[in-house]
């Protein structure tokens, strides 16, 4: 049985997991633009002052595949403070598609395979939900661009995807994933919405809230009395 994601839902309007300990988001309606995950943490380090935009998704989604565009547009209209991350959902140690999504980032090909395989499951039907790794590496073999060989031994390599497997899995869990695709921003909080396009808007009302503070510019000294004419 998947345990983690359960594909047939896809917004999480009745998110059970709020936490109300957490800061309130200044402007913003706890239950109405997000719900707060308690203890949530983000799912990959970033550098100081940089805001997560996380989304768990799966590539077996119908759901998440035409939503993939839209993020993917969407992304690269955020303020330089936040970025998009993509994070597969993980059904097990041997997951062909999380497998698969961590072989494209070892070998730099995500531009090429992440929209390529969601066109193969859903339009083209060249690849079958329940592909294995080695349909999967058949496929990206003959998309150009990609060295198949390499691609080959990412998805295969277990010391370096068993480690990334069992991440992605624990922050679906701590989040509350019920569902694909999922926005969790800072890895605290879980956007809501009855829409792809209200998911983006309420996501961006986040990352806004999130921003970092200008300090405020130093006061001008006061120009200094003109000396007097004798």
């Amino acid at each position: 049985m998947r345990a983690l994601l359960l594909f047939i839902t896809l917004f999480l309007t009745s998110a059970p997991f709020a936490a109300q300990a957490q800061a309130k988001l200044a402007g913003l309606t706890e239950g109405v633009e997000y719900t707060t995950i308690e203890g949530g943490q983000p799912y990959r380090q970033l550098p100081p002052g940089m805001v997560e935009v996380a989304e768990v998704f799966a590539y077996t989604c119908p759901h998440c595949a035409h939503f993939a565009p839209m993020i993917e547009a969407w992304a690269k209209t955020l303020p330089p403070h936040a970025r998009v991350v993509y994070v597969p959902g993980v059904f097990g140690r041997d997951d062909a598609w999380a497998r698969a999504y961590f072989a494209e980032e070892a070998t730099k090909t995500i531009p090429l395979l992440h929209p390529s395989f969601f066109t193969a499951i859903h339009e083209s039907g060249e690849l079958p939900q329940n592909a294995g790794t080695a349909q999967i590496g058949q496929y990206a073999g003959r998309v150009r661009g990609v060295n198949a060989a390499a691609f080959n031994a990412a998805l295969t390599n277990d010391a370096a995807q068993l480690p990334k497997l069992r991440a992605a899995y624990e922050f679906a869990q701590r989040s509350g994933v019920e569902g694909t695709p999922s926005i969790i921003v800072a890895g605290r909080y879980m956007i809501r919405g009855n829409s792809y396009e209200a998911l983006l808007a309420n996501a961006r009302k986040v990352v806004n809230a999130l921003a970092p503070r200008r300090a405020a510019a130093p006061a001008r000294p006061a120009a200094a009395p003109a000396a007097k004419r004798p």
